[in-house]
C-alpha cells in the first residue's frame, strides 16, 4: 500500500512538473501525437491493404519521425509571432501550415519511392498533400489550444495571487484560528503522551499503595477535569486571561501531585489584567518547558513564578524557573523553536499570526536562577 502511494505521488509530481514546464510538455505531447499517428496509419492503411512488409512499416515510422522534427521550427515560428495582432497570427499560422504540409508530403512521397519499388507517385501529390494538410492543421489547432489553456491558467493564478493580497488580513485571522486549534490538538497529544500518563498513573498508584485514597481520588478527578477541559474548551481564538489562569491551574494541580513539595508555584497576577483577551492555552507550553527542563531535572525540585502585569498599554506575561541545579547551559529561545515537538514554537507561530509585529517573545536570565520567558502582547478588550 505504501509503495502504491509512493508511486502515485511520484507520478503526480512528474505530471505537475511537466505541466509547469512548457518545453517538456511540448515534446511530450508532440511525441505522443506522432506516435499515435503511426498507430492510426498502421491500423487504417497498412493492415487493411496488406502493406506489412518491412519497407512500408519503416516508411510509416520514418515519416512520423520527419513530422516530429518538422514541428520544432514550426513551433519556433509560431512562438515568435505570438505577440503580433490576431489577424497576423492567423495568416502566419495558415502559411506555416501549408508550407509544412507541402514539405512533409514531398518527404513522404520520396521516402516511399526510395524504400519500395513504387514509382511515379508525384502525380498523387494533391491527395497526399490534402492528408498532410489535415494533419498539420490539427497540430496547429491543438498547439494553440494548449497555449491558450496555459495562458488562462497563468491568468487564473495571477488573479488568485491578487485576491490573496486583498484578503491578507482575513487570511491571518483564519490562520490564527487554525493554529489555535492545532495547538489544542498538540496539547491533547501531550496529555495522552505515554510518558505523561505513565507519570500521572504512577503517582496515583503510589498514593493508593500508601493508602492515601483521598489524594488518589483527588488526583484522578484533576486528571479527568484536565482532559475534559482539553476536549470541551472554548474554540475561540482568544479568551480572558482569567479563564487562561484557571486552565493553567488544572494542569499545575496534576504536576503538583507528581512533584509534591518539590514543586512550588507562585503567581503574581495584576487584577486589571484578568479581563484582557489572550490566546487560549498560551501559558501551558511555557510552564511545561520550565517543569521539563528545570524542575524535573533538579534533585530538590524548584520554583516557578508566573506573572501578569500591564505596562505601556501592553500585557506582559512571564514564566520563570529556578533552574535545574546542575551546571548546564539552558538553550536560548531561538534554539527551543528549532527543537521538534516543542510547544514554544507553536506558541510563537500563533502569536505571529494573531498579532503580526505587535508582540515580542524573549528569553532572559531569571532572578530565581533559571530561565525567564516573557511575552509582551497588545492589550485586547474585555470578552463580551
Amino acid at each position: 500500500m505504501n509503495q502504491a502511494q509512493s508511486q502515485t505521488g511520484s507520478f503526480t509530481q512528474f505530471f505537475s512538473r511537466t505541466v509547469a514546464d512548457s518545453d517538456r510538455l511540448f515534446w511530450l505531447l508532440n511525441g505522443g501525437g506522432w506516435i499515435g499517428l503511426s498507430v492510426v496509419t498502421l491500423v487504417s492503411l497498412s493492415l487493411p491493404y496488406d502493406q506489412i512488409e518491412f519497407a512500408y512499416i519503416a516508411h510509416n515510422l520514418i515519416q512520423s519521425v520527419g513530422g516530429f522534427v518538422l514541428c520544432a521550427p514550426l513551433r519556433t515560428a509560431i512562438k515568435h509571432s505570438w505577440s503580433w495582432s490576431p489577424w497576423n497570427r492567423v495568416l502566419i499560422a495558415s502559411g506555416l501550415t501549408i508550407v509544412s504540409a507541402a514539405v512533409w508530403t514531398a518527404f513522404r512521397l520520396q521516402l516511399l519511392m526510395t524504400l519500395t519499388d513504387e514509382t511515379g507517385l508525384w502525380g498523387d501529390f494533391g491527395g497526399w498533400f490534402f492528408a498532410s494538410l489535415f494533419v498539420f492543421l490539427a497540430w496547429v489547432l491543438l498547439y494553440h489550444l494548449v497555449k491558450f489553456a496555459q495562458l488562462l491558467q497563468g491568468e487564473k493564478e495571477t488573479l488568485l495571487v491578487l485576491e490573496a493580497g486583498r484578503r491578507k488580513e482575513a487570511f491571518k485571522l483564519v490562520s490564527a484560528e487554525s493554529a489555535a486549534r492545532e495547538a489544542q490538538l498538540k496539547l491533547l497529544r501531550y496529555q495522552l503522551n505515554p510518558h505523561f500518563l505513565f507519570n500521572t498513573l504512577n503517582s496515583i498508584a503510589s498514593l493508593v499503595s500508601t493508602k492515601r485514597s483521598e489524594d488518589a481520588q483527588s488526583m484522578i478527578a484533576e486528571l479527568s477535569t484536565f482532559l475534559r477541559f482539553s476536549l470541551e474548551s472554548d474554540r475561540n481564538i482568544t479568551i480572558p486571561l482569567r479563564d487562561e489562569i484557571e486552565a493553567l491551574d488544572l494542569y499545575l494541580r496534576i504536576e503538583q501531585v507528581r512533584f509534591s513539595d518539590r514543586l512550588v508555584v507562585e503567581q503574581e497576577i495584576d487584577p486589571r489584567a484578568l479581563p484582557l483577551q489572550v490566546p487560549s492555552l498560551l501559558l501551558q507550553p511555557l510552564v511545561e518547558n520550565a517543569i521539563k527542563h528545570a524542575i524535573g531535572r533538579a534533585e530538590e525540585g524548584g520554583h516557578i513564578l508566573i506573572t501578569a502585569k500591564l505596562s505601556d498599554e501592553q500585557l506582559v506575561l512571564s514564566v520563570e524557573d529556578s533552574g535545574s541545579g546542575v551546571d548546564e547551559k539552558r538553550p536560548e529561545l531561538s534554539d527551543l523553536f528549532e527543537t521538534p515537538g516543542f510547544g514554544l514554537r507553536s506558541t510563537a507561530e500563533r502569536l505571529e499570526n494573531l498579532y503580526g509585529d505587535s508582540f515580542s517573545f524573549n528569553a532572559s536570565k531569571s532572578r530565581l536562577g533559571g530561565l525567564k520567558l516573557a511575552l509582551h502582547l497588545p492589550t485586547r478588550g474585555k470578552k463580551k
